[in-house]
């Protein structure tokens, strides 16, 4: 992984905490600061978008 992914990825951080965490809702995006984020979380994995300026994360869970 690049230090450009890595940092990225400690972008989303927060975000990817509450997500595992079961909040969904509510998130404003780390890249455009619009309010547009779609969250999914469940046994399969985690999956993070803006509906704004397209930016994404998606990666195993956890549990």
């Amino acid at each position: 992984m690049s230090e450009h992914d890595l940092e990225e990825l400690s972008m989303w951080q927060d975000i990817l905490d509450d997500v595992v965490s079961g909040r969904l809702d509510g998130h404003v995006c780390p890249f455009c600061n619009k309010k547009t984020i779609e969250a999914e979380a469940d046994e399969a994995g985690i999956n993070v978008r803006c509906t704004n300026c397209g930016k994404w994360v998606e990666g195993s869970t956890p549990f």
